[in-house]
């Protein structure tokens, strides 16, 4: 229950006692008379206070039930989110372990595989010889 509703039950109590003592006060009547009305007025006030208690534990049990349902349906939904990315993020590690290359081509190669690259392109292109060693080539083949 709200502290506005709350408020304004506690006000309309207190408001109800005060009335009902002041009327009864001020009432012309014998003693014996406004005690017994005093004392019935007490005995409605508690009848009414309890009243209301029952009705507000009943309300809080319902709200307490319902507050709890959703926080285990959010505890669910959150549980099988975690469970699904843990899921997805494992499909990628399997991917990754099964096909390196396939990933690697998605990706993009490494570093490791640049340098690797180059150093075959090196291997497998003939150098140049210098201008003077195929002149000296020239010769020698001349000579045969």
């Amino acid at each position: 229950m709200s502290n506005g509703k709350k408020g304004w039950i506690w006000g309309a109590a207190i408001g109800t006692i005060v009335g009902s003592v002041t009327a009864l006060l001020f009432a012309p009547k014998a003693g014996r008379e406004l005690r017994k009305d005093i004392a019935e007025g007490a005995r409605q006030v508690g009848e009414k206070t309890q009243e209301v208690a029952g009705k507000v534990g009943e309300q809080s049990t319902q709200i307490a039930g319902i507050v709890k349902e959703k926080a285990e349906d959010l505890v669910h939904e959150f549980q099988t989110w975690r469970a699904s990315k843990a899921e997805s993020s494992e499909e990628v590690q399997e991917a990754a372990q099964e096909e390196p290359l396939a990933l690697e081509a998605a990706v993009g190669p490494s570093d490791e595989a640049d340098e690797a690259a180059q150093s075959e392109e090196a291997v497998s292109e003939p150098t140049e010889a210098p201008a003077g060693a195929e002149a000296a080539a020239a010769e020698e083949t001349d000579k045969e």
